[in-house]
């Protein structure tokens, strides 16, 4: 095993482990915060994928598919994060 593939390994499965407390978190909590947990999970899971499949050799697959969609969640979250914080903050000046 190249030592890529075992940095890849190490990597997918701490990002997994990571992935498990908001994966929980998305069953338990209500509201808004499901919506951040969920968009949060979506992204680990993707980059773990994403290591996953680097560690298998096919680099053009990870790199040119699962790179961006990882992305994609990345930036999703966040669009997530700052609606809900937006909303949250005019709920509050309106109060």
């Amino acid at each position: 095993m190249a030592i890529e593939s075992g940095l890849d390994l190490v990597g997918a499965l701490l990002i997994f482990i990571a992935g498990i407390v908001p994966a929980y978190l998305s069953f338990k909590l209500r509201g808004d915060m499901v919506k951040i947990t969920i968009a949060l999970t979506a992204f680990i899971v993707m980059h773990g994928i994403y290591h996953v499949v680097r560690m298998h050799g096919m680099e053009s697959i990870a790199d040119g598919v699962f790179e961006p969609v990882s992305v994609l969640a990345l930036i999703a979250f966040g669009a997530t994060y700052l609606g809900i914080s937006h909303k949250k903050r005019k709920e509050v000046a309106w109060k």
